[in-house]
């Protein structure tokens, strides 16, 4: 073996053992269906309701409808936590059409062999008097709280769901749930 072969190989072991954590557990998906038939409903009124739906294992889901539209939020008591207040402006639903399932898509990464969540992503139709459209709402997740991160007109962005778990990787753990949520990429083509 030549000197510089074996430099290459100790330039090569040495880059290996550079990988940083977050490189050895890179952000992963997993996906939830939320059926409101499936789940149990919490709450009634005359203008919606609310529901206990089951999410990845120690984060519920919380659905609540009131006004036509829908709030989301996760985790241990999750209808006192920040999300479960927050929603899109115009008239929404998670649900297209007359379907009744939509999906939630968690972000995660594993530590010591469990799947610790840091961000939702989830899709909501929204309708107003100028038309209707689709926003992806980021949502920040851990422990204690949850809240929206960022909105995405997911019909002006071909992109969309590739921008918004960008978002989430990289913005919504240090995200401060004191802050409102901001707006991401092209606007115009979904009421937000």
């Amino acid at each position: 073996m030549t000197r510089k072969s074996c430099i290459a190989i100790i330039a090569a072991g040495i880059a290996a053992a550079a990988v940083t954590p977050a490189a050895a557990n890179p952000p992963k998906s997993l996906y939830t269906t939320i059926e409101l038939g499936a789940c149990k409903q919490t709450r009634r009124h005359r203008d919606g309701g609310a529901w206990l739906c089951k999410g990845l294992e120690g984060y519920p889901i919380y659905v609540a409808e009131g006004d036509l539209r829908m709030f989301v939020s996760v985790g241990k008591r999750p209808e006192k936590r920040r999300a479960a207040t927050q929603t899109l402006g115009p008239f929404n639903s998670l649900f297209k059409g007359k379907s009744n399932r939509a999906t939630l898509e968690w972000r995660f990464v594993k530590r010591n062999g469990t799947v610790v969540p840091y961000a939702t992503i989830q899709r909501f139709f929204t309708q107003n008097d100028d038309g209707k459209g689709e926003v992806l709402v980021v949502t920040k997740v851990t422990d204690k709280e949850d809240c929206h991160v960022a909105h995405i007109d997911a019909l002006a962005n071909p992109q969309a769901i590739a921008l918004a778990r960008k978002v989430a990787d990289d913005e919504a753990r240090a995200f401060d749930c004191k802050n409102d949520p901001k707006r991401v990429g092209a606007v115009g083509k979904s009421p937000m």
